[in-house]
C-alpha cells in the first residue's frame, strides 16, 4: 500500500507548489502528508481511493496553515467525511469545475458563505442553519439566494479577474506611535495587508470584493481587514464595504512633481536664502551657540534651517494649519500616509530623486524623568546629506528600540552617570561604535560624549523664535506665488475619503522643495562648507 501511495509523489509536489510561496514550503506539506498517509495505515486503516485521500489531507495541511497564520475559521475543501462511493465522485471532486466552485465559494463574504457551506457542503436543512446561527429562517434563504448569485456571477467572470499581488505599500505617519509601533507594526511584512489597503482606496470594497481581486478566499483575509479596522487604517462602513482611511499615493505623482520644484526653489534661491542666512547669523551670535564646538554648531544650524524651510513648505499655504492628531485605540495619536508600489515597476528615477531631495520630517521624541531632567526631548530630521537617514531601524537597531532608548543613552552619556545604573538593554548600548558613527556620539580619549547639541529648553525656544520670524519673512516675500505653485500640483484624493488633512495632500506638490534649496546652497558652497563627516541635524533638549 505504502508503494501504491508514493506514486502520487509527483501529483502531490504539483498541488503544493502551486498553493505555497516556496519550494521548501512545498515539500514540507507533502511530506506531512504523506507522514498522515502512513500513520493512518500503520493505525491498521486502509484508504480506498488513494488520490483522492491525499489530495484531501494535502488540502487540509494547507488550509491549517493558513488558519494558524490567518486565524480565519470557514472555508470549503475537500473533506474525508465526504461519502465518495464512485470513481464518477471522486473523478467530479478533482475537476476543473469543482475546483472553480470551491474558489468562487470560498470569495464568499462570511455571512453568505457559511450558510452556503452548511447547506450545500453539510447537509444541514434551513432549519438547522436558522437554528444554529440564530437567524430567521428567511434570513438563511436570503443568503442563500444572495449566494447562489454571487457565485454564477464570480464564476462567469472568473477568466477576466486579475490577480492583484504583489504590490508594496510603504506607510509612515506624523504625530505619536502606538504602544507597540502602531501603525507601522499593523501594516510592515504583512503583503496581504498591504495589497488590501491599497484595493480598498480608490472606492469602498465589499469582502468578497477585496477576496476576488486579490486572489484570496474570504475566510482568510477577514481576520486581516478586521485587524486594519481596529487598527484604524481602515473604515467600515453601515452597507459592510471597507476603505483605506488615509491618503496613497504612488511614486509616479512625485516624480510629476519633481523637475517643477527644482525649477522653483532655483528661481527663488536668492531670496530664500538671504533670509535664512540671516537666520543662522542671529542663531550662531546666541552666547550658548557660541560656546559649542564647531561640529555642535554645523548641526545645530542644519537643524534650524531644515526646519524653517519645512515650516514654509507646510504653513506658506493660507489656511492650512497644522493637522490634529487624533487619539487612537492603540494609545498613539497620529496620521498615516503611504506610497504604494505596484509590481514590476521601475523604482530607479524614483528612488534617485528621493536620494537628491526628500528630507525625513520633523521628528520629535520625548523621555520622562532621568536623572536630574524632568522631560528630555529629541528632534530629528533625516536627510542623505552628510547625515544618516538610518538612524533608527535596518541593520543595527530597530526603530522601536532607537525611539525607546536613544534619549536615556544620550541622557545617561551627557550627564555622565554610569550606563550599568540603566535599564538601557545591552544590545542597544552595543549599537554605541553604530551611533558615533552616525553622529550622535563621539568617544574622546577613551570617554563618551553627546556629539549633538544640547540645549536647556529656554535655549531651545530661543532658537525656535528666531526660526518662526525667517519662516514669517519667508511667507511675506514668496507666499503667494509659493500657495499658487503649490494649490496648482495638490494630490486629488477619493471623494469618499473625508479624513485627510488638507495639509497631507499638498506633501507631493512640495516635497522636493526644502532640499532643493539646501542642495543649491551646498553645492554653492553656502551651506555645510568643508563638511566630510555625518552631521546629523539632531538637537537634544532638556528640562529640568
Amino acid at each position: 500500500m505504502k508503494n501504491e501511495l508514493i506514486q502520487y509523489y509527483d501529483y502531490l509536489m504539483r498541488l503544493a507548489t502551486a498553493k505555497c510561496n516556496s519550494q521548501a514550503e512545498a515539500e514540507d506539506l507533502v511530506g506531512d502528508t504523506m507522514l498522515a498517509a502512513f500513520t493512518y495505515i500503520h493505525k491498521g486503516e486502509s484508504i480506498e481511493h488513494p488520490k483522492t485521500w491525499l489530495t484531501n489531507t494535502l488540502y487540509h495541511k494547507h488550509n491549517d496553515i493558513l488558519r494558524k497564520k490567518y486565524r480565519s475559521p470557514i472555508t470549503v475543501c475537500f473533506d474525508e467525511s465526504l461519502n465518495l462511493s464512485t470513481e464518477e465522485d471522486e473523478k467530479y471532486l478533482l475537476s476543473d469545475e469543482a475546483a472553480n466552485v470551491r474558489k468562487e465559494l470560498n470569495h464568499l463574504a462570511k455571512i453568505t458563505r457559511e450558510v452556503m457551506i452548511s447547506f450545500y457542503y453539510g447537509n444541514q436543512s434551513i432549519c438547522d442553519i436558522a437554528k444554529e446561527l440564530n437567524i430567521p429562517e428567511g434570513t438563511v434563504k436570503s443568503r442563500l439566494s444572495a449566494g447562489r448569485d454571487q457565485m454564477k456571477k464570480g464564476l462567469e467572470t472568473m477568466q477576466t479577474r486579475e490577480n492583484n499581488l504583489p504590490g508594496q505599500l510603504y506607510l509612515s505617519f506624523g504625530g505619536q506611535d502606538g504602544l507597540k509601533g502602531e501603525p507601522i507594526t499593523v501594516v510592515e511584512n504583512d503583503l496581504i495587508a498591504q495589497n488590501i489597503l491599497i484595493l480598498a482606496y480608490e472606492k469602498p470594497l465589499t469582502i468578497s470584493e477585496l477576496s476576488k481581486a486579490i486572489g484570496i478566499p474570504a475566510a482568510y483575509i477577514e481576520p486581516i481587514i478586521n485587524k486594519l479596522i481596529d487598527s484604524e487604517l481602515m473604515v467600515q462602513t453601515d452597507n459592510g464595504k471597507v476603505y483605506s482611511d488615509f491618503i496613497i499615493t504612488k511614486p509616479q505623482n512625485c516624480l510629476d512633481n519633481f523637475k517643477p520644484q527644482l525649477d522653483f526653489a532655483h528661481k527663488h534661491f536668492e531670496t530664500v536664502w538671504d533670509v535664512i542666512k540671516e537666520m543662522s547669523d542671529k542663531i550662531s551670535k546666541m552666547p550658548f551657540v557660541q560656546a559649542m564646538g564647531k561640529a555642535e554648531k554645523t548641526k545645530l544650524d542644519r537643524y534650524a534651517v531644515i526646519k524653517a524651510l519645512q515650516d514654509f513648505e507646510h504653513y506658506g499655504i493660507r489656511n492650512i494649519k497644522a493637522p490634529d492628531f487624533p487619539k487612537r485605540k492603540d494609545g498613539g495619536w497620529w496620521l498615516a500616509q503611504a506610497t504604494a508600489i505596484e509590481a514590476g515597476y521601475n523604482l530607479k528615477e524614483y528612488n534617485e530623486a528621493l536620494e537628491y531631495a526628500i528630507h525625513g520630517g520633523h521628528r520629535s521624541s520625548k523621555c520622562d524623568s532621568v536623572g536630574r531632567a524632568k522631560n528630555i526631548y529629541l528632534y530629528e530630521f533625516d536627510t542623505t546629506l552628510w547625515d544618516c537617514p538610518h538612524r533608527y531601524g535596518g541593520e543595527y537597531v530597530h526603530y522601536l528600540t532607537y525611539f525607546k532608548y536613544i534619549i536615556p543613552l544620550l541622557w545617561h552619556i551627557y550627564d555622565d552617570i554610569p550606563l550599568e545604573n540603566s535599564d538601557i538593554p545591552n544590545e542597544f548600548i552595543s549599537s554605541i561604535p553604530e551611533l558615533e558613527t552616525f553622529g550622535l556620539i563621539s568617544n574622546t580619549q577613551n570617554k563618551l560624549r553627546v556629539a549633538i547639541p544640547v540645549l536647556e529648553r529656554n535655549e531651545y525656544d530661543e532658537i525656535s523664535a528666531v526660526i518662526r520670524n525667517a519662516t514669517e519673512e519667508l511667507k511675506t516675500k514668496i507666499g503667494a506665488e509659493f500657495e499658487n505653485f503649490a494649490v496648482s500640483m495638490k494630490t486629488p484624493i477619493p471623494k469618499h475619503l473625508t479624513s485627510v488633512p488638507e495639509l497631507y495632500r499638498y506633501s507631493d506638490a512640495t516635497i522636493f522643495f526644502v532640499m532643493s534649496i539646501i542642495r543649491e546652497a551646498y553645492s554653492k558652497g553656502l551651506h555645510l562648507k568643508d563638511v566630510d563627516y555625518c552631521c546629523p541635524p539632531v538637537v537634544l533638549v532638556y528640562e529640568t
